[in-house]
């Protein structure tokens, strides 16, 4: 992962949220050389942009593309292997985005369930693979003929080789035409980048397609530990756990004390502390704040006519 310091601020919830999984790494791959209070199993690794494209170029024999640090969201699939000589130690490797605050991973994710698969998760802001050779190498399997890996990694523009629900041309449906076993089921909350208020996206993968859940009324929380959404409906709270929260092209605002706070409450474009003690009253729960007013719409609403804009001049 190649990031620089503007996003270090938010990004240090991302990390109080790795912190607290014990039986999980995390290798940041990186050019930025800010001063940083890295967790134990956290481990900044000093590699350039140029550095890493010599590094992948060294395992394939064809012509990689990589003009643009974007692109390497099709490239997720590779680290196992570009990366081997890393995760050597380790049952499972895998790759997550930045923009999530994780959960409780040591919980949901213990080696017994996980040895029962190849590969888990569908979806690129989280997958995990079984380390071994040949699967690190599976990518380059062939499907009916084809070989998506090089379509994908030679081609300009982002293919979305990483995950499902973009068509079929995708790293998981080079595992499962190849007879691996694969866990689809996806345990992340992602709220959708628009409307304001949190709508979770789920995947169905049974039909390859998305929907919007139609909650009115939900609270999510990282407790210290875990991401629990708590469901407000005819005077009742139901809370329920996830693997991990994805903030999809939100720029969250950081609430005073909450990059020391033992718990937060994450409402739409912010992160507000909470007292973590008081987690088990409803009552307190339900006087959280659960919403805010901001810009958020109308800015991705802008950027999106900007960008439509600039392309129809080009």
């Amino acid at each position: 992962m190649f990031y620089n310091s503007v996003f270090w601020k938010v990004t240090k919830l991302f990390l109080n949220s790795c912190k607290t999984n014990k039986f999980f790494d995390w290798l940041i791959f990186t050019d930025d050389m800010t001063e940083f209070d890295y967790p134990k199993n956290v481990k900044r690794v000093s590699m350039s942009w140029n550095e890493f494209k010599k590094e992948a170029q060294k395992k394939f024999e064809i012509k990689l593309s990589l003009e643009f640090t974007r692109k390497l969201c099709d490239f997720k699939p590779t680290y196992g292997y570009i990366f081997e000589d890393y995760i050597q130690e380790y049952p499972y490797w895998g790759y997550c985005d930045i923009d999530t605050i994780m959960g409780n991973l040591d919980k949901l994710l213990p080696l017994d369930f996980m040895e029962k698969y190849d590969k888990l998760f569908s979806l690129g802001h989280m997958v995990l693979f079984k380390n071994t050779p040949e699967i690190n190498k599976t990518f380059m399997k062939s499907v009916n003929g084809d070989l998506y890996y090089k379509n994908s990694l030679t081609k300009n523009e982002i293919t979305v080789f990483d995950e499902t629900g973009n068509g079929k041309h995708n790293v998981d449906t080079i595992f499962v035409e190849n007879g691996h076993k694969v866990f689809h089921a996806g345990w992340s909350y992602n709220p959708r980048g628009t409307p304001t208020k949190f709508k979770n996206v789920v995947y169905d993968y049974s039909s390859d397609t998305f929907h919007n859940e139609n909650l009115k009324d939900t609270l999510c929380i990282w407790n210290g530990k875990s991401i629990i959404r708590y469901i407000f409906q005819d005077n009742s709270i139901k809370p329920e756990e996830f693997l991990y929260v994805h903030l999809q092209q939100r720029k969250m605002k950081l609430g005073e004390g909450v990059e020391e706070a033992q718990a937060f409450a994450i409402i739409p474009n912010e992160f507000v502390p909470v007292n973590v003690k008081k987690l088990n009253d409803e009552n307190y729960i339900k006087k959280l704040k659960r919403h805010n007013w901001n810009l958020h719409y109308v800015s991705i609403l802008w950027k999106w006519k900007v960008k439509n804009r600039f392309l129809k001049k080009k």
